[in-house]
């Protein structure tokens, strides 16, 4: 499904990543850890073709970087900071399902799940929002094109409690052969959301394994002896 080939970015003299490459197959649910600066969310913005990079990406077979159009069809983003989008909430979510050929009103249900009701905040600015409204908002539009590959960055991170476990299960109900790609720093949501965890640090996978192997005291870096199998997963 997604097939990260000898990536590197450069920003001015700071290596940002350092040729990483991964593969992320059917079915799996991958989150992207690692510390502030380690180059988990320059990795996911360069995967969507949001920064020119070194190297490739493809999404579904399709290269992004020669046809984006046709490899993000297969991907929904659920981005970790909100547009300044001065349109209604209405006006959003019609073009959103609009632009993928769908209806609004299953929006609307996805919204309604994560308890935000579109009709009473329908008139009202995307950006007026408060950021709860937004990210619930932005969960719903993506959850609602029901794409192959459903990419989060920080999804819960300014939802309450109830609407963090709303979410755990609309992304449990996904179809089978679905690809979850996550990017958070809560360890609920990758203990709850994946069976893969890719760690990070200074632009280089140092770890690949369940959460429960990358969490461990002493866990071996990636590519030592002990982790060749994860490895060979990988590269």
């Amino acid at each position: 499904m997604i097939d990260i080939l000898h990536v590197s970015k450069s920003f001015g003299p700071v290596a940002a990543l350092h040729d990483v490459s991964l593969h992320v197959g059917r079915g799996e649910r991958v989150a992207f850890v690692g510390a502030n600066g380690s180059g988990k969310t320059t990795l996911l913005r360069a995967m969507l073709g949001l920064l020119r990079i070194d190297g490739r990406v493809t999404l579904s077979g399709v290269e992004i970087a020669k046809d984006p159009v046709l490899a993000l069809r297969s991907v929904a983003y659920i981005p970790q900071i909100a547009p300044p989008i001065d349109a209604s909430v209405r006006e959003v979510v019609r073009t959103c399902a609009a632009l993928r050929r769908g209806h609004a009103g299953a929006t609307h249900v996805r919204a309604a799940r994560l308890g935000l009701d579109l009709d009473a905040v329908g008139s009202k600015r995307f950006r007026d929002l408060s950021g709860g409204m937004r990210q619930k908002l932005l969960a719903a539009i993506a959850l609602a094109a029901e794409a192959p590959i459903l990419v989060c960055d920080e999804p819960t991170a300014n939802l309450d409690a109830a609407a963090r476990a709303a979410f755990f299960a609309e992304v449990d109900s996904r179809p089978e052969g679905s690809v979850l790609v996550l990017c958070s720093h809560r360890v609920e949501e990758v203990s709850q959301l994946v069976d893969r965890v890719v760690e990070l640090s200074d632009g280089r996978v140092v770890r690949d394994g369940s959460p429960a192997a990358t969490a461990a005291p002493g866990a071996p870096p990636h590519g030592d002896a002990s982790s060749a199998s994860r490895h060979l997963r990988v590269v």
